[in-house]
């Protein structure tokens, strides 16, 4: 099959949607379909494949490392257009209902192709970065979105949490729920030591573990203020905080106030090569954001062997078990720490609940949800 991705957030930028796309766009290659990426262009960064066409961007003055395409040029893109119209696509596969996932509906609709899109995001519950206050942007993200799902002739959502409220914004289009797959051997027999020696760790000390954006919905501020009496109770227990965002500099800052700066490591952005190293220097994975569609890291987490306590809110309640690969809780400040306590005082549970949660991230294979949108894909070129 010829397949079109339309993206407004890809690589080199590091989020789970960008992950998410260029990871099933490599393996729908590999399984001999032609895919050809429709990005927005990064300052500074040059694309080696040819299968990758990108529009006009700038930095998002709100976050500086997620550009955003102009909103009029990809309509007037004539090399872009030009390219969608020769490659003569049987599915455009969409991946936000903003700027070029609008533009990838509109094109295919003038062509005549099916849209599948994927729900990746609660975006009612982003508005913080749009540029309007709240009464205007809250209804008019749920008014776009909304209307975008009826462009669509069929929704891959990441979760039944996620399924349920797209039924609600439109219940005529079908609907699969379909998790995000994920490489699971890029995540596997890492070198513990090494990453313990690079942020200069202890090699016997335990290591609680976020991977992720530094950033407002990812409920970093709870997850510090719920910790502080678990990491001041154990000296010998680290916190590793792995990713970058417009909230770095603060957390660092409310570390320093809640005295855990010995205590709490920023690690920046990492290269995702060394990311196996990163969970297998960790004991737990912790995650705290109530926003989330699934929380992939979840799933690289398991992979990893690490068993994780998560707030207990949308898809990330999804992910685990509670109790078998680690824990769901109320967003709660002493349920998270009594969570994150109990699992890092009993070594047996933790081992028990490692290995329970290896083996469910075969759940989540790339190749297997991979092969389920291809199936999508299918039904919707016959439909």
């Amino acid at each position: 099959m010829k397949i079109a991705f339309f993206c407004d957030s890809y690589i080199p930028t590091r989020n789970g949607v960008a992950i998410s796309a260029s990871s099933t766009a490599r393996l729908l290659r590999e399984m001999g379909h032609e895919v050809v990426i429709f990005a927005p262009r990064y300052q500074g960064y040059e694309d080696h494949d040819s299968n990758i066409v990108r529009f006009a961007a700038s930095p998002y003055y709100r976050v500086r490392d997620f550009p955003v395409t102009w909103p009029v040029l990809p309509y007037i893109s004539w090399p872009g257009f030009v390219r969608f119209k020769q490659e003569n696509f049987d599915v455009v596969h969409t991946h936000s209902p903003f700027i070029l996932g609008t533009v990838g509906a509109r094109w295919a609709q003038y062509f005549g192709i099916p849209v599948v899109f994927t729900f990746h995001t609660l975006y009612h519950r982003y508005i913080h970065y749009a540029p309007f206050p709240e009464t205007v942007s809250r209804p008019y993200t749920l008014r776009k979105v909304r209307k975008y799902c009826t462009y669509c002739d069929h929704i891959i959502a990441p979760s039944h949490a996620i399924a349920r409220l797209v039924q609600r914004f439109n219940s005529h289009v079908p609907i699969d729920v379909i998790p995000t797959g994920v490489e699971l051997a890029r995540f596997r027999n890492g070198d513990r030591q090494a990453a313990r020696r690079q942020y200069g760790i202890d090699a016997n000390a335990k290591v609680l573990l976020y991977v992720g954006r530094l950033a407002p919905e990812k409920n970093l501020d709870f997850m510090l203020s719920s910790l502080e009496p678990v990491l001041k109770e154990n000296q010998q227990l680290r916190l590793l905080l792995v990713g970058g965002g417009p909230l770095l500099e603060p957390l660092k800052v409310l570390c320093c106030e809640l005295g855990l700066q010995d205590q709490v490591i920023f690690s920046g952005f990492v290269d995702p090569a060394k990311l196996k190293n990163i969970y297998a220097a960790g004991d737990a994975f912790v995650f705290a954001s109530r926003t989330e569609t699934q929380g992939v890291c979840i799933t690289e987490a398991m992979a990893a062997g690490l068993p994780c306590v998560v707030v207990g809110a949308m898809g990330a309640a999804e992910a685990l078990d509670d109790g078998i690969e680690g824990f769901i809780v109320p967003p709660h400040q002493s349920r998270f720490a009594a969570a994150v306590k109990q699992l890092m005082n009993d070594d047996n549970l933790r081992a028990k609940m490692a290995k329970a949660a290896e083996t469910r991230s075969e759940d989540y294979s790339l190749r297997s949800s991979s092969a389920r949108i291809l199936k999508i894909y299918e039904s919707v070129v016959r439909f």
